[in-house]
């Protein structure tokens, strides 16, 4: 426990204040900005499987034609999300509060903590399955369906956990990007007035469940064949093979 006169976190670590307020930013960034991108790539990309397997391909494929992805995804979303996730870490384990007081509410702040710590776990169960299957190489689309229907499908004593532990993690990670997106609001000069941040809280509270929600449409279809809003996908003509040519 924190004894009434021991000094706040980043005193501790005899910071200069400009140094402590960097270092809070730079904590609060490398989670809100690598993370969103992170959601935001990845339901662009997944949501193409949802009009049919053609779409997903095409999708996929583009991402293999941009020059320099895997080193700019290694400089500017992985080193970042590393860096957040080590210093939540020690921040879980020093049982530290980043900022004195802590912007979120005790049970937000708590939740916050959990979520992080699940999101951790998610992606690193997530990452080595698809994306880091082949290193050197991007899975192609047809690969990444393919693992994707066969493990989200798949089931125990009669009950689907890989999709289960999906749906869970996708809504851990969505919860803590859009906490974290609030907390970056409240650190701004904008964000001091309690009405401001209510007006976040609801904002951020709306973009993490849509995120979720998509996700869930997406596992659920890999996991089912069928989206969750609208049935089946419709036929891709592009991929369907072309019809025989007829004899005169």
């Amino acid at each position: 426990m924190q004894s009434a006169h021991e000094p706040a976190l980043f005193s501790i670590t005899n910071l200069a204040p400009s140094r402590a307020v960097l270092l809070r930013r730079a904590f609060t960034v490398s989670g809100v900005l690598p993370l969103g991108a992170f959601l935001v790539v990845h339901l662009a990309t997944n949501a193409r499987a949802l009009a049919g397997e053609g779409a997903f391909n095409r999708a996929v494929s583009g991402y293999s034609r941009v020059p320099g992805l895997a080193l700019f995804e290694a400089l500017f979303v992985f080193a970042p999300l590393l860096f957040h996730a080590s210093f939540g870490f020690w921040l879980i384990v020093a049982r530290r509060p980043l900022t004195v007081p802590s912007p979120y509410p005790p049970m937000v702040r708590g939740a916050v903590r959990v979520t992080g710590v699940l999101a951790v776990a998610f992606l690193a169960m997530h990452l080595p399955e698809l994306r880091l299957r082949s290193p050197g190489a991007r899975p192609g689309g047809a690969m990444l369906l393919s693992v994707l229907s066969a493990d989200l499908s798949s089931l125990h004593y009669g009950i689907p956990w890989r999709g289960v532990a999906y749906l869970v993690g996708s809504g851990c990670v969505c919860f803590h990007f859009a906490a974290g997106l609030w907390a970056f609001f409240a650190g701004t000069r904008h964000g001091g007035p309690e009405s401001a941040r209510r007006r976040a809280a609801w904002w951020a509270a709306a973009v993490g469940v849509t995120m979720w929600v998509l996700f869930v449409d997406v596992v659920v279809y890999h996991a089912t064949g069928v989206r969750l809003f609208g049935g089946a996908p419709p036929e891709d003509v592009s991929s369907a093979p072309c019809p025989a040519v007829s004899s005169p």
